[in-house]
């Protein structure tokens, strides 16, 4: 079998969608590609392919990542065309690569999450509260579905204010996977310490990208480097 991983972005209305009905949307626009995929065994083959981390509902992600395995190979170009045609408005595929052997599946591949939220502008020292989280002191935040409290800024690996077309813009990158802590979490504490008025789930939210920290590069699951405090456009 040979591996392909597909970077994409979802944007848009579809950014509305579960991460299940994006494993559906996918699936079926593989079907319609008409790629040789590879089906896995049982009464109910499926294609093979695995997303990255899902996407809370309602975030916008710039590079999302999803892996394929097909019986032959293909070239990439023609992957892409085959495969972007048959996406819906929403999802906008970027690029195919095929992976050597000895490739990490995404789950190896990914342990950060950038995130860029849209602040209110009004009341609210910004950088005082991210100056504060860089104190030494425990943030809680409780799930409220199971009680799980989690210190939020084990879950943060950095995060900066800056100021975009005269907005407050906050970027963090926090860990995904062991020791991740639920984003709408970070958000509900970091509004609460900052005493702001707007509810956290009516920022605005961008994933700008998911990464694998390597020193202090951050390395895309398509073996490019990135630097956090580098200004980020796309």
């Amino acid at each position: 079998m040979l591996k392909y991983r597909v970077e994409y972005a979802k944007t848009g209305v579809l950014r509305f969608i579960s991460h299940l009905d994006l494993v559906r949307v996918f699936t079926r626009a593989v079907r319609r590609a008409r790629l040789p995929v590879a089906y896995t065994r049982g009464f109910n083959p499926r294609p093979k392919l695995s997303l990255g981390p899902p996407l809370i509902v309602g975030v916008t992600g710039l590079h999302e990542y999803l892996d394929l395995e097909l019986e032959r190979p293909i070239p990439s170009q023609k992957a892409e065309a085959q495969l972007g045609s048959q996406l819906p408005e929403g999802l906008s595929l970027k690029r195919i690569e095929a992976l050597p052997p000895v490739a990490p599946p995404l789950s190896k591949a990914i342990d950060c999450a950038w995130y860029r939220v849209l602040l209110p502008e009004a009341g609210v020292a910004w950088q005082e509260v991210i100056e504060q989280l860089r104190q030494p002191g425990e943030w809680f935040y409780r799930r409220p579905k199971d009680g799980k409290i989690f210190d939020i800024k084990t879950g943060i690996k950095n995060a900066r204010i800056s100021i975009q077309e005269g907005k407050p813009v906050l970027d963090l990158l926090v860990r995904v996977g062991p020791g991740e802590v639920p984003l709408r979490g970070v958000l509900e504490v970091l509004f609460r310490h900052g005493n702001c008025w707007q509810k956290p789930e009516c920022a605005p939210v961008t994933r700008v990208g998911l990464f694998r920290e390597q020193g202090e590069k951050l390395v895309t699951p398509m073996g490019e480097k990135k630097n956090f405090w580098e200004k980020e456009t796309s």
